[in-house]
């Protein structure tokens, strides 16, 4: 199907707090959980990566300084979020052995949607040349995003990383959960009163228009529970990556919905954390590049 068979309900089936019903309850469940988390873990909070604001960082240090590096970006549709109400996600990682980002950024419409993509990349060039201290392998890093942050990161797969002089696979792979990887329905709902997306825009920004530069392993998820046009998002941009090469892992948890997922994987357990720490355990295999002959 298009987005296009989706007109006749497009508010519902593009914005999750329209399609579900209990968004401030998941929303005080996932800050408990992270506030939790945070106590349990090693955390250096509120690194500065970039000029702007909220361009901060957290960092969880893991394991002997060796892996590769989890960089995590929030959702909230590009105008919301934060941070450190994502910490629940970083602790199965640290456990498993895995040093952790969660990267700030600013949000619409105190910045555009092109500028808020340009500071995720500053946080993920950040990260490549502070990998010491962040405690794992900066030519190792592997990307991981919910909602917008999962639109965010498939962009990152998309970047000529050579031109800010970094490896061209300094991008090791990458999970995207529940993300939206087609923009241009965004145009007809009332989040875009904030996000101020243009039709000019659309093109450049659509990560089913801009595949994955090189073929590194994705994982690839959304909730059961979700509007169905969120959930063909995930399956017609898992095609996107496969035509490119890259090796999928597709998983729809049927139990969650939009926003029961990042709760729900307080469970080391869940469906997607275990998908995730399998994919790093593989990479962390590999050789290093600098080992490399």
């Amino acid at each position: 199907m298009s987005w296009h068979d989706w007109q006749h309900d497009i508010e519902r089936q593009f914005n999750p707090r329209a399609w579900e019903t209990d968004a401030d309850t998941q929303h005080e469940r996932r800050r408990a959980l992270s506030e939790a988390a945070r106590g349990r873990l090693r955390g250096e909070y509120d690194i500065r990566y970039g000029r702007r604001p909220r361009q901060l960082l957290d960092i969880y240090r893991a394991g002997d300084g060796t892996a590769p590096i989890v960089v995590y970006v929030h959702g909230g549709y590009w105008r919301t979020g934060e941070k450190e109400n994502q910490s629940v996600l970083a602790e199965p990682l640290a456990r498993a052995g895995f040093s952790t980002v969660m990267l700030g950024y600013d949000l619409c419409p105190a910045v555009t949607l092109d500028q808020l993509l340009s500071e995720i990349l500053e946080g993920i060039e950040w990260v490549h040349a502070n990998a010491a201290r962040v405690g794992g392998d900066g030519a190792r890093i592997y990307l991981y995003g919910h909602s917008a942050g999962g639109h965010l990161a498939a962009m990152a797969l998309a970047h000529d990383w050579s031109a800010r002089g970094l490896p061209e696979d300094v991008l090791a792979g990458a999970a995207m959960v529940s993300g939206i990887y087609e923009l241009e329905p965004v145009l007809g709902i009332t989040v875009n009163e904030l996000i101020r997306l243009k039709p000019g825009m659309v093109d450049r920004l659509s990560p089913m228009r801009h595949p994955p530069r090189r073929p590194v392993p994705v994982v690839l998820a959304a909730g059961g529970r979700e509007s169905p046009a969120f959930i063909e998002q995930t399956t017609d941009f898992a095609a996107v990556c496969e035509r490119a090469g890259c090796p999928v892992e597709l998983i729809i948890v049927a139990e969650d919905a939009h926003l029961t997922m990042i709760p729900s994987q307080a469970d080391p357990a869940h469906p997607v954390n275990r998908a995730v720490v399998k994919a790093l355990h593989a990479l962390a295999a590999r050789v290093p590049a600098a080992e490399r002959d």
